[in-house]
């Protein structure tokens, strides 16, 4: 494939003096901490995030709620303990990610390569070499960047979009490993038409599209044991880039310490009913999320959107 350069202006922060102000500085006393972290046995590293997420997330009374709330939703059949133990599990791979994610910006190719395994990488082979663009749809997990930089650090030119983050500082760090190994990123003011944009020209996408994005825009259909609000994008996506979808899960072993990324079979077929395309994300999620739940960032407001007559389940 051939990749031009966009026209569109991307996100990606570079260094300024106005990082140094003192606001920033906790940021920067921490950084020489997380690389020191960085290079420990991850049986020490996972230890100490795991010991750290636990004591927060008993705490972190908003989140650890909004959390709940999620879990009782799609799983009403849990038992409480059954919810309160993946809800700490879920605190402990937080911050295992938080203390593993320097690892993105300072360690090597070939630590990548070790540490960080595609699962099902036989359903890329037919597409590789080919003329279709490769689109990774990929849910909220804590270790959602570790796929995509493994793709980017074996020559795939990737292209996603993200939040920036509200303290630059930390959005100037989160982004330069992001674009460690090259591609393009764009801050979500850009909108859906930069990735697009983007992927014609020849880039890998990597969209993470099961947030709540409003009902106006959504389908509102069934998760696990109850409803969402869905973005119909996957029927919208191959439209707009001929190109094949492939539905990633990214995980963590907390027993080999390796970053996985789980990818099923690739989705090339356009259905036009928006309730249907909707559905067929969120039974993708069912699958890459359902045997491991506490992946996933449950503490995010999936389920904020309702219909007329039904209440906002996070309200007190």
């Amino acid at each position: 494939m051939t990749v031009k350069d966009s026209t569109v202006p991307e996100h990606r922060p570079g260094f300024r003096l106005g990082l140094l102000h003192p606001k920033y500085l906790g940021v920067w006393l921490l950084m020489p901490l997380f690389i020191l972290i960085a290079f420990l046995p991850f049986r020490w590293r996972d230890g100490l995030g795991a010991w750290l997420g636990r004591s927060v997330g008993r705490r972190a009374q908003r989140s650890r709620r909004r959390a709940e709330i999620n879990l009782k939703l799609c799983f009403p059949d849990w038992s409480s303990d059954k919810r309160q133990q993946v809800l700490d599990e879920m605190f402990e791979l937080a911050a295992i990610s938080l203390f593993s994610g320097t690892t993105l910006l300072v360690r090597s190719r070939r630590w990548l390569e070790r540490h960080i395994k595609l699962e099902g990488e036989e359903h890329l082979t037919p597409y590789l070499g080919g003329d279709k663009p490769l689109i990774f749809i990929v849910p909220h997990t804590w270790f959602v960047d570790f796929p995509g930089l493994l793709l980017a650090s074996r020559g795939y030119p990737m292209t996603t979009m993200v939040n920036p983050q509200k303290n630059e500082a930390t959005d100037y760090l989160m982004q330069k490993a992001r674009s460690r190994f090259g591609g393009k990123i764009f801050g979500r003011g850009a909108g859906i038409h930069s990735l697009l944009g983007a992927i014609k020209e020849g880039y890998s996408a990597y969209y993470l599209p099961d947030q709540d994005h409003g009902l106006s825009r959504s389908a509102f259909v069934p998760l696990f044991a109850t409803h969402k609000a869905t973005l119909p994008c996957m029927s919208k996506m191959l439209q707009a880039t001929d190109g094949v979808i492939f539905p990633m899960a990214a995980l963590y072993d907390r027993q080999r310490g390796v970053f996985r990324g789980v990818i099923r079979p690739p989705v090339t077929t356009v259905v036009e009913d928006a309730e249907q395309d909707a559905r067929r994300l969120n039974e993708e999620i069912e699958v890459l999320i359902g045997p491991e739940p506490a992946q996933y960032m449950w503490i995010l407001k999936f389920f904020k959107s309702q219909p007329a007559g039904r209440s906002d389940p996070y309200s007190r």
